[in-house]
């Protein structure tokens, strides 16, 4: 929502039992803390806890160029299909661009529902969302080209 529309409805928003509001910003540099969804909501709720892949899928289609931690990575892999570390070295037949057709999935990325690669078009929104700011050094960037990361990627 934007802020315009945050301002009207917050009066209601306030009110309700049923309706929350939080705060999301999508990190987009490597010191920006991670967001979950907890930092800040109206009304305050301290029992909300957000389910793990509304968190990753909300971070990838925000625009959130660093992921929180490697699990959180292992995790996005597994959502796209992905080759991944987590799968050491299983004899995978594997797209060039990571992707790991249905017919060839080991049981660790049975949980994708994709039956082609969406790094293309995940490719394409990012290149919108950084209108032509550069991703490549960062998680995401490195995922997108089909580089697999290791827990060194994620050490401060």
């Amino acid at each position: 929502m934007s802020p315009h529309e945050v301002n009207q409805l917050l009066p209601s928003i306030r009110k309700s039992k049923v309706v929350h509001l939080s705060i999301y910003t999508p990190r987009t540099t490597k010191t920006m803390q991670a967001c979950d969804l907890r930092f800040y909501s109206i009304p305050s709720t301290p029992r909300l806890t957000p389910l793990e892949p509304l968190i990753f899928q909300l971070n990838l289609f925000a625009g959130q160029l660093y992921f929180s931690n490697y699990e959180m990575y292992l995790r996005t892999c597994s959502f796209l299909g992905l080759n991944g570390p987590d799968l050491g070295g299983e004899d995978l037949v594997v797209d060039s661009d990571g992707f790991i057709r249905k017919e060839n999935r080991p049981a660790a990325r049975a949980s994708c529902s994709f039956s082609r690669s969406q790094l293309l078009p995940l490719k394409e929104l990012f290149g919108m969302r950084r209108k032509g700011m550069g991703y490549l050094p960062t998680h995401l960037g490195k995922m997108l080209n089909g580089r697999i990361l290791s827990e060194e990627d994620f050490r401060d």
